[in-house]
Parts: C-alpha cells; structure tokens; sequence
C-alpha cells in the first residue's frame, strides 16, 4: 500500500526527526477513493490505525471535492496538486493520485 521513506529515500527512520510516507497511486487497488488513501497514509505516519486518528480529513478538507479534483476529471489531462496540513504532518496530493506525508515541526 504505502512505501514509508526519510527525505533522502532512504528506507523507514526518522533520520533529522523527520518522517515521510509515500502512497504511490499505482500500488493501490483500483476503486480506492484518493481520501481513503490520504487517510491511511497520515495514519501510517503516526504509527496509528486509521480509526485511531484524533485528527479528521473533513476537518481540514472536503474528502468528496478531494476525490473529484483528481479522480474524475475523464479524458481530461490535469496536472497538480493539494497541500494541507493535517495535525502535525503536511500532506501533498498529487493529480497523479500519490500522495506524500511528512512530519512538520510544531509551530
């Protein structure tokens, strides 16, 4: 599902404090909703179950108008991406469908 990576691609750590997942759209199964994804990716940054998140996408983000931005958009070429902070981590969603997670300092 996910690949847990440092910022320099090295394998899972918190090499600098500092922890990144990456859900690559291609390892996905086909139908799994790009919120979902984002989901599951912040969880596995924290180290939590989804279920056990105190932080909701939909406090942050509409996970519908997450879905639809990249997902259906048919023939259509787009090129982009979201960025957002969900609690103590920024997620990057691309239009590609990955989505990337990192650990932020807190402010």
């Amino acid at each position: 599902m996910s690949e847990r990576t440092t910022e320099g691609d090295e394998p899972a750590g918190t090499a600098g404090g500092s922890r990144v997942v990456h859900s690559r759209a291609a390892d996905r199964d086909d139908g799994t909703r790009l919120s979902i994804a984002v989901v599951e990716a912040v969880a596995e940054a924290k180290g939590v179950e989804p279920v056990e998140m105190s932080e909701t996408l939909y406090g942050t983000v509409d996970p519908d108008a997450l879905d639809r931005l990249f997902t259906e958009r048919g023939d259509e070429e787009f090129a982009g991406r979201v960025v957002f902070e969900l609690g103590a981590h920024e997620v990057t969603v691309q239009s590609n469908g990955d989505v990337l997670v990192r650990q932020v300092e807190p402010r």
